[in-house]
Formats: C-alpha cells, structure tokens, sequence
C-alpha cells in the first residue's frame, strides 16, 4: 500500500545558507527513486512523498538522499504530515483569517492587510518524531510574526511581508517560544506559506 506524506525539509536556501537549487534536489532524490516518488514545489525542501514506507523511513531516505548529494548541506531535521491533516490545517487557518481580517484578508494567496502591511499566512509544523498538543485556538503577536493557535500537527501562523523577513526564524522561533511557554512542550519547527503548502495538498 502507498502512503503519501508533505515531507519539509529545514533549512535549504535561507538567505545564503544551504543553497541548493531545484535541479539539483530532484537529482539527488533520483538515487532513491525505487523507494519513492518526490513531487517537489518550490526550491525549499517541500515535497509531496509517495512510498510504501512509514515516515521514519521517508525522513531518512529524504536527508541521507540530499546529504549524499551535497556533503555540506546542514539538515536539521523534516517536518513529515499526511496531506489530510495539511489540508485540514489550512482549513482551519482560512477560517480563522476570514473571521477576524475579513474583507481584509486575501483566501486567493493568503495575504492580509493591516494598517498599511502586508502579512502573508501559512503553517508551521515540528519536525519529526514530535506531535503538538491538544487544539488550541490563541493570538499572538511579535513585531514580525503572528500565529493564531494550531490544530491537529501544524501551528497556524503569519509573517509580515518586509525585507530580511523570511519564514525561518521570524516566524517559527515565536512559534516555538510560545508552545514551549502555554504547553511546556519543546518542539523546533519548519514553516511555509499556506500557498506552498495548498500547492502540495492539491498534489496529492
């Protein structure tokens, strides 16, 4: 029987850091091609995995195959969640926006309007083997980042759109801060626009 997971991996192409092009992650995932099926969005690390394995198994195949490839590359870790409970996510991220923003908020891509920003919406999920708790429904806003609670394996959040204001730590160090200060839960997370994440979904 396939499986079929979101697979994130942390870390590729932050600024200068761990770059590696599209190319070159599709050639190193073809070393592991017998094993599973890569459909990737975007230069980030984001794939839609089809396998026969579990997801232990899918992480390791997914790092060891791009470790390989690029001996330099500095992987802490995946983020590997099944497409239902992505889409279930962003779901619920959708609805929370329209309720609070309004006319203010974009569903086409996510995007949010306030007092002349623009904030962009997405998810950030932990990275493997680590669960979140209990659905939580919170406000929370930093300079940068606002994240509005989390559901069933992702934490639904927002960036503002800036220069130098990427998704890695403006968003996913609050994130971790805040579940590690309300649940007590140590967790280090990958995060993406809920447009790449959609992309990703609609694959599956």
């Amino acid at each position: 029987m396939k499986n079929k997971y979101i697979v994130l991996v942390c870390g590729l192409n932050i600024r200068n850091h761990n770059r590696i092009s599209l190319d070159e992650q599709q050639l190193a995932l073809r070393a592991v091609a017998d094993e599973l099926d890569a459909q990737p969005v975007r230069d980030k690390g984001s794939y839609l995995i089809v396998s026969h394995h579990e997801r232990t198994q899918i992480a390791n195949l997914i790092v060891g195959a791009l470790q390989r490839y690029r001996h330099d590359l500095e992987i802490p870790g995946v983020a590997v969640a099944s497409p239902a409970v992505v889409g279930q996510a962003l779901d619920e991220l959708a609805m929370a926006l329209g309720l609070t923003y309004a006319n203010n908020f974009d569903a086409k891509n996510h995007g949010i309007k306030l007092n002349g920003d623009t904030w962009r919406a997405g998810l950030a999920l932990p990275l493997y083997l680590v669960d979140l708790p209990t659905t939580r429904s919170l406000f929370h806003q930093t300079k940068n980042a606002m994240i509005f609670g989390w559901t069933d394996g992702a934490i639904l959040v927002a960036k503002r759109e800036a220069k130098n204001v990427h998704w890695g730590t403006s968003v996913t160090d609050p994130a971790s801060r805040l579940l590690r200060r309300q649940e007590g839960i140590e967790a280090d997370l990958t995060s993406r626009s809920a447009n790449i994440l959609r992309e990703l979904v609609g694959l599956a």
